[in-house]
């Protein structure tokens, strides 16, 4: 009995051996129900290629974050070659000038039935300016841009030095610029400043934004006029530099809302539906006038662990706002943003992030028409370079129409984003079968043990 017993068990463990070794040939053509969604492409022309605009769809229904599994197919149902690219950016440059700085002392008075304030400093320096009656003025300083070729630079920032003090303190600053002192004109009203400091961390906020999306004047002056109610009393000064900006990438970008969610009055977390390659975070404050020290962690995906950001003052003033929070290519699945010092009342801060755009060309191989899928967890990149694609010598004369695009459509559905391959089937299938033999030896020698005893106990002394 032991022998058929032992014959039964080598049976059974070559049946599993052949299973665990065979493995089934993966079809590698693929169809547009392997992908979760897709839209239609209208192509009237009859040209070699066409362009996309992806639908803002795809940035957040993508499998992968590289959206490795974008394919376009024909009407019989056979992949074309693409390229996915995006718009070069261009190098930006920075250059800086230490301004001369010239405090001055503010004098009220009227001219006619007009306030104004005049401004003079030790060494003569006069400057008279409108008054408002409803703001009150404080400190003011003088700036002096110095000439460089018969000319003054057109100043993007100006970047402001202190010494620190002992205490927190937060100030709002006008700027008005000049070129001869008399006239002037106000470019910002109510710049925040801030210096925080919270355990070992300091928040600091000292660089004021010129640029508003205007080209900026070559002024030769420029005076700070601080809110008289808000800026410390021993707030020393010691320099104040201007900062040229030139060759901003004009960079387009798709904006992508998340999901909130208030921890309490001073935390909220903000999460997307996938991860995403942000370029940039844009945040600012839900209420008007309102300044927002924040301290800023993400993660990656929804098991990550929370990873420090940034720690930055955001503001909404009048009609200015603060600039959004660049990245260095940061993979976000969710952000948490939690009040340094402060609460926010009613609404946590508005948040959104913006991605660049993507864009696509494809090859109008076979007969239209064609059709954009995308979301499918086991594809494989196959997207090339334009240059692959199209050889560069050829994109001066070659014409490349937009693609119409007809109603998203569902394919293949969600599940099609955490569908696995036929590899990671087997694997599993092999993972499992190599348990259950575990378990099932381990039972059959519990059993023959058991079996063992028995028939030891049998036998006569």
């Amino acid at each position: 009995m032991r022998e058929n017993m032992k014959s039964k068990l080598n049976h059974w463990l070559l049946m599993i051996a052949l299973f665990l070794s065979a493995s089934a040939t993966a079809n590698t053509n693929e169809v547009p129900k392997d992908y979760a969604y897709g839209v239609p492409l209208i192509t009237q022309e009859s040209e070699p290629f066409f362009r996309v605009i992806l639908p803002d769809d795809v940035y957040e229904q993508t499998a992968w974050p590289d959206m490795r599994d974008l394919r376009v197919f024909n009407s019989q149902g056979v992949t074309v070659p693409f390229a996915l690219y995006s718009q070069e950016a261009q190098e930006t440059r920075t250059k800086s000038w230490p301004l001369r700085v010239f405090p001055l002392d503010a004098q009220p008075h009227k001219a006619g039935t007009q306030p104004q304030i005049t401004l003079k400093s030790t060494s003569g320096i006069e400057v008279t300016l409108p008054l408002d009656s409803k703001k009150s003025s404080g400190r003011s300083l003088l700036l002096e841009v110095p000439q460089e070729e018969e000319d003054y630079p057109a100043l993007s920032q100006l970047k402001l030095t202190w010494t620190r003090l002992p205490q927190n303190w937060q100030a709002r600053v006008s700027v008005f610029n000049s070129p001869d002192l008399k006239s002037w004109n106000e470019l910002i009203e109510d710049a925040p400043l801030m210096d925080l400091t919270s355990g070992s961390d300091r928040l600091l906020l000292d660089t004021i934004d010129l640029r508003d999306g205007r080209n900026m004047p070559h002024s030769r002056y420029f005076l700070l006029v601080f809110k008289d109610d808000a800026q410390p009393a021993d707030l020393n000064l010691s320099a104040v530099t201007g900062i040229a900006v030139s060759g901003r990438p004009a960079q387009d970008y798709v904006t992508l809302a998340p999901s909130v969610k208030a921890l309490s009055q001073s935390e909220a977390e903000y999460s997307w539906s996938s991860p995403q390659p942000f370029s940039r975070l844009i945040i600012k404050p839900a209420q008007s006038n309102a300044v927002l020290p924040l301290e800023i962690e993400y993660r990656s995906s929804e098991r990550d662990s929370w990873h420090p950001l940034s720690k930055l003052g955001v503001y909404s003033v009048e009609d200015k706002e603060s600039a959004p929070l660049e990245l260095q290519g940061e993979l976000i699945q969710a952000i948490r943003l939690k009040g340094i010092n402060q609460q926010w009342s009613g609404m946590p801060p508005l948040v959104s992030g913006q991605r660049e755009v993507r864009k696509l060309v494809f090859n109008a191989q076979g007969s239209s028409p064609f059709m954009l899928v995308w979301g499918n967890k086991t594809a494989a990149a196959q997207a090339l370079s334009l240059d692959t694609l199209i050889p560069p010598k050829t994109h001066q004369w070659l014409t490349m129409p937009y693609a119409g695009k007809a109603q998203v459509q569902t394919l293949g559905g969600r599940e099609r984003l955490t569908a696995t391959t036929q590899a990671e089937k087997i694997g599993l299938w092999q993972k499992g079968l190599l348990w259950a033999l575990l378990i099932i030896g381990a039972a059959g020698l519990v059993l023959l043990a058991i079996k063992v005893w028995r028939e030891v106990q049998r036998q006569p002394e």
